[in-house]
């Protein structure tokens, strides 16, 4: 799936978390957490990141993130036939 340009929600690993923070980014410990994706490569995915009041764009590798959770749009249930 082509993630560039996505609005995602990643669930980050403590490590993960622990790393990004001492970058500066301020986020609460519950996942999901979103971000908006620039690229994604074999290494990672290339976020959006607002931290110290200055925007940035950094990698988060892989073996940070659990699961990246897009969303689709929201399911219709009017007008089924049983």
């Amino acid at each position: 799936m082509d993630l560039k340009g996505q609005s995602v929600l990643l669930h980050l690993t403590d490590e993960g978390r622990r790393v990004l923070r001492q970058a500066g980014w301020e986020a609460s410990d519950i996942p999901p957490v979103p971000f908006d994706v620039r690229e994604a490569t074999n290494e990672g995915l290339w976020v959006e990141l607002v931290a110290a009041g200055r925007q940035y764009v950094v990698m988060i590798r892989w073996k940070y993130v659990l699961a990246v959770v897009i969303d689709t749009g929201e399911i219709k249930v009017e007008n089924l036939v049983n």
